[in-house]
């Protein structure tokens, strides 16, 4: 009778975990609409949110929704013209103070801010930290490696515009 349960038991919850797995894309999507942040959905488990920033004044981020993880890619710069390794070294090293976000360079050199979280744990709440801890990384180094990276006269003021303005 033991063998019996638990053979019930594990053959339930691969029945939950499944349901859990094919459902990722629409909770993913509830979650979306519950933060109010805009976003458009490309397919399935894709879409495009649109979060504002200060210095950048939006900033997009590709979101896919995996099986168990949902992972979110934003465009950060283009590769630098100029003093490429003091701009890699200064985010490399912003990297050691952040949560959850981490830049990356692709094969171009352009530059790239990248998150994952578990989708079992994450919740709204958590998406909506996690955007929110985004544009607050985005405003806190974009100006200096823009200004590093980029000949940008100092005179020039380098920002979007205001929240709510």
């Amino acid at each position: 009778r033991a063998e019996a349960q638990s053979a019930l038991s594990d053959r339930t919850s691969t029945r939950v975990y499944v349901a859990r797995v094919d459902s990722a894309p629409a909770v993913v999507n509830t979650w979306l609409g519950m933060i109010g942040v805009d976003h458009e959905r490309v397919d399935d488990r894709n879409w495009t949110i649109r979060v504002p920033t200060t210095k950048r004044e939006v900033i997009a981020v590709a979101v896919h929704a995996g099986e168990r993880t949902l992972l979110l890619r934003a465009f950060f710069m283009r590769g630098p013209d100029r003093d490429r390794e003091g701009v890699y070294r200064r985010l490399l090293m912003k990297n050691l103070e952040m949560r959850s976000w981490r830049f990356a360079l692709d094969d171009a050199g352009d530059l790239w801010l990248l998150a994952d979280a578990e989708t079992s744990v994450l919740g709204a709440a958590g998406l909506d930290g996690l955007l929110g801890l985004l544009s607050t990384y985005v405003d806190e180094t974009f100006e200096g490696a823009l200004r590093i990276g980029f000949d940008v006269p100092d005179s020039m003021q380098v920002h979007g515009r205001e929240p709510n303005a």
